[in-house]
């Protein structure tokens, strides 16, 4: 019997100034990523100290974040860093929009751990490139975190009011 799987989500990545397209959803607990036609199945368990399990195709490695803008994100894997580069939004004011994790299985992933001061959007909402979405406090500073693309906002998974911490899901879109 097959799984519930969530739509697919494409998106670019460049490492090494290669550009990668990629396709990935969501399968239960697991990550389906297709990378110029190869296929992954990824599963992900936070460790402690900032560490991520990864599991590849069967295959465990330790990741650690060692640094994640809204262009890109520099993880060491097995002891190597390696910096990903997403091709830049397209927003004119130059503000800040969703990190490149949040572009994976249609999550938007919190890019700073805080408070969540407001949701500015609900389930079902169509919204736009640029379009605020959350606003996050973080050492008397309020991010907004804005629409990386057009979209259609799925569930919203955190609570106005909650303390989130840096990569928690905040909501999902398709």
């Amino acid at each position: 019997m097959r799984r519930n799987r969530d739509p697919t989500t494409r998106f670019d990545l460049i490492l090494a100034k290669k550009r990668y397209s990629l396709e990935s959803s969501v399968e239960g607990r697991d990550f389906l990523v297709s990378v110029e036609g190869r296929d992954f199945r990824v599963r992900l368990e936070e460790q402690s100290r900032g560490r991520i399990r990864a599991t590849v195709n069967g295959e465990e490695r330790m990741v650690s974040i060692l640094d994640e803008t809204a262009s890109t994100l520099t993880v060491k894997i097995g002891g190597r860093p390696s910096t990903f580069e997403r091709p830049p939004a397209l927003l004119p004011s130059g503000e800040r929009v969703s990190s490149p994790l949040s572009v994976q299985a249609g999550l938007l992933l919190s890019p700073l751990p805080g408070l969540v001061v407001s949701i500015e959007v609900e389930e079902g909402e169509e919204v736009e490139l640029g379009t605020p979405l959350v606003t996050i406090e973080a050492m008397k500073m309020e991010s907004i975190i804005r629409a990386d693309r057009r979209a259609k906002i799925r569930e919203i998974v955190a609570r106005k009011g909650e303390s989130v911490r840096k990569g928690q899901p905040l909501l999902s879109y398709e």
